[in-house]
């Protein structure tokens, strides 16, 4: 788990670099929390040998895979959140096409992006029209779930109708209008290739046990 540490110097220098407020990555890690928590959340009912003890705290296995389960979350997730944050999903799916990906992914990709939240909006308010016009409140039964859910899809093939006309009488091709091109330099490479080979050293070495091997005298 150790190991894992120095992976996390990646994304804060990339929210340094990029002026991204931790603030603004923190509500969407804790979105999906719940889906890392099912993944190891029951790993220490199921493994209880103890590996280590901090003091006079036994830890098990369970507990040291868990906690890097949810390392690797975080990891994964919010480097991911800061792409989009520094790049921009346009660039991104622009510059996924330009490696090969299919245009229609691409763009469906990008139009995915760009319409699941107005359609969380849409949901939202229909939650809160009915929540008005409920005469007693309660929670909502299956009928009028469905109900709901049915009147969402309507809206939006009614909607995604008339974005698709929208879009066809502005000239749209099914292409990317991108307003810059982005090239690849001389600080693009050396970026390039100064992460990569700080992620073969992480992956070669155990950094922070080399580190606590230098700083106690001990053999690198």
């Amino acid at each position: 788990m150790a190991a894992l540490l120095p992976y996390l110097f990646f994304p804060l220098a990339i929210a340094a670099r990029g002026n991204v407020s931790l603030a603004h990555i923190y509500p969407r890690l804790l979105l999906f929390l719940p889906f890392a928590l099912l993944a190891g959340g029951l790993n220490p009912l199921f493994d209880r040998q103890v590996i280590v003890t901090i003091g006079a705290v036994p830890i098990s296995g369970g507990w040291l895979s868990c906690i890097s389960i949810l390392l690797r979350f975080v990891l994964t997730l919010g480097v991911a959140l800061l792409l989009i944050a520094t790049t921009g999903f346009n660039d991104i799916c622009a510059s996924l096409e330009r490696l090969g990906m299919p245009r229609p992914f691409a763009v469906q990709l990008l139009f995915l992006y760009r319409y699941i939240f107005v359609l969380g909006e849409e949901g939202l308010r229909m939650v809160r029209a009915w929540e008005l016009r409920a005469l007693h409140g309660g929670n909502m039964k299956v009928k009028v779930f469905g109900s709901l859910v049915g009147h969402l899809l309507l809206r939006t093939f009614d909607r995604a109708r008339r974005i698709h006309l929208a879009m066809l009488s502005r000239g749209f091709h099914g292409g990317f209008h991108v307003h810059k091109r982005q090239e690849f330099g001389r600080r693009e490479a050396g970026y390039a290739a100064g992460w990569s080979l700080f992620f073969v050293a992480c992956r070669l070495w155990n950094l922070p046990s080399l580190v606590g091997s230098i700083i106690t005298g001990g053999l690198p």
